[in-house]
């Protein structure tokens, strides 16, 4: 139910378009701005009970965006759509995909990853095994490009806070993704799972993860 009256929405309303506006046409782009606008709006939508209208919107222009070849921008706010509660899962799911389309076309393998994510915990919460199964092996796949080249990725990494984390914490996450796939493909593929395994291992022993390596000895001792 909407809180305010139809003036103070055609006023909100007006503020918003003109910061796109603002946004779009700015030769220089100040992320701090940015971020506080976005702030600011997004409280004053959520006050009149219209945040599904506001995370609507916002994707919108996180897409005019993209066509814009404005490239800081839209990364935050698919992030920020991705931690939205209220948002139903085939909807959340759709911004993550367009998420994880920018992010890729940025080589941003930081957010790609994060994307991934996202999505890895609704396929698992929905129980479509299938679309779970095919994200595990996406997310190893950048996982190993994050920790090959780790100097790029923080370079290509386009964030407000900066914010990441260290190599060893992407390996250390390589390996239990590794350890998710091997769960799920164990019984239809148990010779990849074993190879999987063992890689995950590897990585586990150099960490000195005593825990992890018992839990993959345990695993491989499984298949026969």
């Amino acid at each position: 139910m909407i809180k305010i009256t139809s003036a103070e929405l055609k006023i909100l309303n007006n503020d918003f378009r003109q910061f796109q506006s603002r946004i779009s046409q700015s030769k220089k782009q100040d992320m701090t701005y940015f971020v506080s606008q976005m702030s600011r709006f997004e409280k004053r939508y959520k006050k009149a009970g219209l945040e599904r209208s506001f995370a609507s919107s916002i994707f919108e222009f996180a897409q005019s965006m993209r066509k814009l070849g404005i490239e800081d921008f839209p990364g935050i706010i698919f992030s920020s759509l991705m931690k939205m509660p209220f948002l139903k899962p085939n909807v959340k799911e759709f911004y993550a995909l367009k998420g994880l389309e920018f992010a890729e076309e940025q080589c941003d393998t930081i957010h790609t990853l994060a994307r991934l994510v996202d999505l890895e915990k609704l396929y698992k919460k929905s129980g479509d095994n299938h679309k779970y199964t095919r994200i595990l092996f996406r997310q190893e796949k950048v996982l190993e490009k994050i920790c090959n080249d780790f100097k790029g990725a923080k370079k290509n990494f386009k964030t407000y806070s900066r914010n990441h984390s260290q190599l060893k914490q992407y390996e250390i996450e390589l390996a239990k993704t590794r350890v998710d796939i091997a769960k799920v493909i164990l019984k239809s593929n148990p010779k990849q799972a074993k190879i999987i395994l063992e890689k995950a291992r590897m990585i586990f022993e150099r960490e000195d993860r005593q825990k992890e390596v018992d839990f993959v000895n345990l695993m491989l001792s499984e298949i026969i």
